[in-house]
């Protein structure tokens, strides 16, 4: 794979998990909103305007928690894909492309 190719892959790579981070903080908000409404709430609890039972809600909630391991998952791979794309650099980076690899190991 050449030297440009290896970095345009790496530019989306970034591109990708930027928007993973954000994507993450949905199924994450979800979650916690699901234990929160499970532990103040009795019988009924109400998920989205929604009554569901205890054990309905507690499987709603771990349907969001799953959702979650999943995106977490998925960044955990791109990580791995942009770690290895990193070590097939070879020669001097240019300023832009170091920055470029600084932004990727930001995300963890």
């Amino acid at each position: 794979m050449s030297h440009q190719e290896i970095i345009r892959q790496l530019r989306q790579l970034v591109r990708r998990l930027r928007w993973l981070n954000f994507l993450q903080l949905i199924p994450d908000t979800l979650v916690i909103y699901g234990i929160l409404q499970l532990a103040f709430n009795q019988e009924a609890v109400m998920l989205f305007n929604t009554t569901f039972s205890r054990r309905q809600a507690g499987l709603v909630t771990i349907l969001f928690a799953l959702i979650d391991l999943c995106v977490t998952g998925i960044r955990y791979n791109d990580r791995l894909s942009g770690r290895r794309l990193i070590s097939q650099l070879r020669g001097h980076l240019s300023e832009p492309e170091a920055a470029l690899i600084k932004q990727f190991e930001r995300f963890k």
